[in-house]
C-alpha cells in the first residue's frame, strides 16, 4: 500500500466516527489556540518595547560609585565623609552609594571612545511663566537634553540638534493648560523661576523650541509627566551652580552620564571605567533591554507551559480515540494482515490517523487565533496607539504557526505510537475470530 493510500484510508477511517474525531480535534484546537495567542501577545509586546527603545540612544552609560562598605548591615557609622554617601534601595536590598566629585566625573572624559561627560544635575524649579502673562504654573520636573531621536515625539516645532542655553522644550500639558495652540507657542519666551542657594527667587528666560507630545508607553509611568520641561545640559549646570554653590554637598553627584562616540565602544569604556575604580557601577540601555527581554521570555514560556498542559491532556484524548478505533477495527486489521499487509504498514496507518487529528486540531486553533487577532487589533487599534503600545495587541508570525503545527503533529504522532503498536501486534487469526 502506497503512502497516498495510507493517507486516504486514514481520512476515511476518521470519518467513521465523526463525533469522537471532532471532540478530539476540538480538544487539541483549544491548546493550539491558546499557544498561538500566547506567542502573538509576546510578539506584540516585544515589538512595542523594541519600538520605544529604538527611540532612545544606546550611546549613553550611567555611572555610579558603590560605597566601600556596601556589604555592611545595619546603619553605617558616622564619619566626616558621611555627607558624601546616601542609602538607597536597589532591587529590594539596601545599598550605600558614594557621591562622586566633579574631578572624578571629569576623569571619564579622558577615556578613549568617550564623547562627553556630565553629572546628574538634580535641580528644582518653582514655576514657569509665559512672558507677558501674569499666571505662573508649577514645574514637576526639569529634564536635561536628550541625545535620543525625539523627532517622532514632537507635537510642534523642532527638537534642537545643537542646544543653546536659551532653548527649552515643553510637554504638551503646558500648551493644553495655557489654551494656546502648540504651534503658536514656538518662539515665545518663558520665564523659569527657581530658588538660589540663599533661598531667594531667581529667574531665567528661555525660548520655546518645541512641544513634546503627551508621554505614552513606558514614559507615561514616570513619577512626573505633567509639568515637565527640558533644557540644555549647560543650562542645568548654570542653575545648579546658582542653587548649590556654597552648600555642603556642592559638586558631589550620585551618578554621571557618559556619552560614547559609538555603541561599539561600550565594552572598552566599561573596562576603562572599572580600571579607574573597581567600585564604579556602570549601566546602559543594553542592560535594560536584556532585563526586559528576560522578563518577557519568562512570561511567554510560563504561559506556553500552561498551554502545553492543555495539549498534554488532549494527547491522552488521541490515545483514547485511537485505542477505541483499534478495538472497533480488530477484524479489519486481521483481514488486512491476512491479505499480506506488513506490520509496518498497519502501524503507519494508525500513526497517520493520529497525525491527521493533530494537524486538524492545530489548523482549527490557528484559524480561531487569527480571527481573534484581526478582531482585537481592529477594534482596539486606536486605543493601543494612544497608550503607546503600537498598533497591534496580538502579532502572530508565520514562524509561530509553523512551530505550533509541527509541535502538534509531533505530539499527535507520539500519542499514536501506543495504539499503533497495539494494532501492529494483533494476531490475524485471533483478530478474525473477534465478534
Amino acid at each position: 500500500m502506497r503512502n497516498i493510500d495510507l493517507l486516504r484510508r486514514g481520512l476515511r477511517n476518521l470519518r467513521r466516527n465523526k463525533s469522537r474525531t471532532i471532540l478530539t480535534v476540538l480538544a487539541l484546537s483549544i491548546g493550539a489556540f491558546t499557544l498561538v495567542l500566547t506567542f502573538g501577545l509576546s510578539n506584540a509586546l516585544k515589538a512595542s518595547v523594541n519600538d520605544q527603545l529604538s527611540l532612545a540612544t544606546n550611546n549613553e552609560l550611567s555611572v555610579g560609585l558603590n560605597a566601600e562598605n556596601k556589604n555592611q548591615t545595619g546603619v553605617p557609622e558616622y564619619n566626616t565623609n558621611a555627607a558624601a554617601a546616601q542609602s538607597t534601595q536597589i532591587h529590594g536590598e539596601r545599598a550605600t552609594i558614594q557621591f562622586m566629585t566633579k574631578e572624578q566625573i571629569d576623569a571619564f572624559a579622558k577615556i578613549s571612545g568617550v564623547k562627553q561627560v556630565w553629572p546628574s544635575y538634580n535641580i528644582s524649579a518653582e514655576y514657569l511663566q509665559l512672558d507677558g502673562n501674569d499666571k505662573k504654573y508649577i514645574i514637576d520636573y526639569v529634564s536635561e537634553q536628550s541625545y535620543s531621536d525625539q523627532t517622532s515625539k514632537m507635537l510642534a516645532g523642532a527638537y534642537p540638534l545643537n542646544w543653546s542655553t536659551n532653548d527649552i522644550v515643553l510637554y504638551q500639558s503646558y500648551a493644553d493648560t495655557l489654551g494656546i495652540a502648540p504651534s503658536d507657542l514656538i518662539g515665545k519666551t518663558v520665564i523659569i523661576g527657581f530658588l538660589d542657594v540663599k533661598g531667594k527667587i531667581a529667574e531665567q528666560k528661555f525660548t520655546i523650541s518645541g512641544i513634546l507630545k503627551k508621554p505614552t508607553g513606558f514614559e507615561s509611568a514616570g513619577p512626573a509627566t505633567t509639568g515637565v520641561v527640558m533644557i540644555s545640559i549647560d543650562s542645568m549646570a548654570k542653575i545648579y551652580d546658582l542653587q548649590f554653590n556654597g552648600a555642603r554637598d556642592f559638586n558631589q553627584f550620585s551618578y554621571a552620564t557618559v556619552l560614547l562616540d559609538s555603541p561599539d565602544n561600550e565594552t572598552s569604556v566599561r573596562d576603562a571605567i572599572a580600571a579607574l575604580n573597581k567600585n564604579y557601577s556602570v549601566s546602559s540601555l543594553s542592560d535594560i533591554v536584556s532585563r526586559i527581554k528576560t522578563v518577557l521570555n519568562t512570561v511567554t514560556y510560563a504561559l506556553a507551559g500552561f498551554s502545553g498542559i492543555v495539549l498534554l491532556a488532549a494527547a491522552f484524548g488521541i490515545i483514547n480515540t485511537q485505542l477505541m478505533s483499534v478495538f472497533e477495527r480488530t477484524k479489519e486489521i486481521g483481514l488486512l494482515k491476512a491479505l499480506g499487509m506488513p506490520n509496518k504498514k498497519i502501524r503507519n496507518l494508525f500513526s497517520v490517523e493520529a497525525v491527521l487529528i493533530g494537524l486538524f486540531g492545530a489548523s482549527v486553533g490557528i484559524i480561531f487565533a487569527f480571527g481573534v487577532e484581526i478582531f482585537v487589533n481592529t477594534v482596539f487599534r486606536q486605543r493601543l496607539i494612544n497608550i503607546g503600545f503600537g498598533s497591534h495587541a496580538i502579532l502572530i508570525s508565520p514562524t509561530n504557526v509553523l512551530l505550533v503545527a509541527a509541535g502538534l503533529g509531533l505530539l499527535s504522532f507520539i500519542a499514536g505510537v501506543f495504539p499503533a503498536r497495539k494494532a501492529q501486534r494483533l494476531d490475524p487469526i485471533q483478530a478474525l475470530r473477534e465478534e
